[in-house]
């Protein structure tokens, strides 16, 4: 069969961090393509233009994302590059996640302007800033006596926030994803990264996605060999966890599917990956916590994923996912 040699048209956001793993996807496109010709469409999205509030108020983090996927509709890009924890766990109709790629690392890491390895190690009262109310809940769950406030803007101005020695002060400490730090050459910040134990990540975090249009054949197989299999596995089953219950970009809840070696799980399957599905549900405060953590083979992670929604949803997830009127906010500014 004839190779087409239709260029591949790849839409990212602006800021310098979607650039960064743009074009990271780009070169292997590239590599693997190497008589196909790679170009990009940088696209404002309507989250970029709010710079401070909360997202829920905007409608949340699809703000991200829906420029970008309705340039893929109309043909004007072949290719979208997700952060995918900003994709909302239900997928846009006509469109499809084609590839994900091997992940990066899932944790989060702690800024602080005085030097602190970990949330421990804050002084009674410090200030942290955060825009994302599953870290408040986790924060307030560990450190009642600290206290949260609204922080917003891309990576390098929540770093000037919190470090600079001329700025306001406004903040003690702020939380970042350690992949975003990685990707933008800032490893001299990740030394502070916070065990799971502490803080569970977002689902998704630390995984890109590549998106296309589900008719697009062309380019669903020019993606393929860059997906990674069990970090696409890991992906697809935190959404289906999250889509399960109904949650959404300002909800309290933490995903995280873990592929184990074999060797390291309880009765292991030869040749089988194990996967430990972890999901933690909080209230604003972080006073309610409803966890689940579970390991199953592969080839069972569908039956636990359900099993999980199930029995979070009957000790009452829904109830800290959707609070009622009169419900502790998420987003209490100190």
């Amino acid at each position: 069969m004839r190779r087409s040699r239709k260029p591949i048209v790849i839409a990212s956001r602006r800021s310098r961090l979607a650039r960064i793993q743009a074009e990271s996807v780009g070169a292997a496109l590239a590599r693997l393509h190497p008589h196909v010709e790679v170009r990009y469409e940088w696209i404002e999205s309507e989250g970029d233009r709010f710079a401070e509030g909360s997202l829920a108020d905007h409608g949340g983090k699809g703000l991200f994302t829906r420029a970008i996927e309705q340039a893929l509709l109309k043909g004007d890009a072949d290719i979208a590059v997700h952060s995918l924890k900003d994709l909302p766990a239900k997928d846009t109709a006509g469109l499809t996640i084609a590839a994900t790629p091997v992940r990066a690392d899932v944790r989060d890491v702690l800024i602080a302007r005085e030097e602190a390895a970990t949330l421990h190690d804050l002084q009674p009262g410090a200030v942290v800033g955060t825009s994302s109310p599953r870290r408040a809940a986790q924060l307030r769950r560990l450190r009642g006596d600290l206290r949260v406030a609204l922080i917003r803007g891309n990576v390098d101005t929540r770093l000037t926030k919190v470090l600079d020695p001329q700025g306001a002060h406004s903040y003690d400490a702020t939380l970042l994803a350690y992949a975003g730090l990685q990707r933008l050459g800032l490893h001299d910040k990740t030394h502070a990264a916070l065990p799971l134990d502490d803080m569970l990540p977002a689902s998704c975090q630390g995984a890109l996605g590549i998106q296309c249009r589900s008719s697009d054949h062309v380019t669903l197989t020019r993606c393929l060999p860059l997906n990674h299999p069990s970090s696409a596995t890991a992906a697809h089953a935190e959404r289906q966890v999250i889509a399960g219950l109904g949650a959404e970009c300002h909800s309290p809840i933490a995903v995280y599917a873990q592929p184990i070696e074999p060797e390291a799980a309880d009765k292991p399957r030869q040749g089988d990956t194990v996967f430990r599905l972890r999901v933690r549900v909080l209230s604003p405060d972080g006073a309610v916590c409803l966890e689940s953590d579970a390991q199953t083979p592969t080839k069972l992670l569908r039956k636990l994923i359900k099993q999980t929604i199930a029995d979070l949803k009957q000790r009452g997830a829904a109830d800290l996912l959707h609070p009622g009127p009169g419900a502790i906010p998420d987003r209490v500014t100190a």
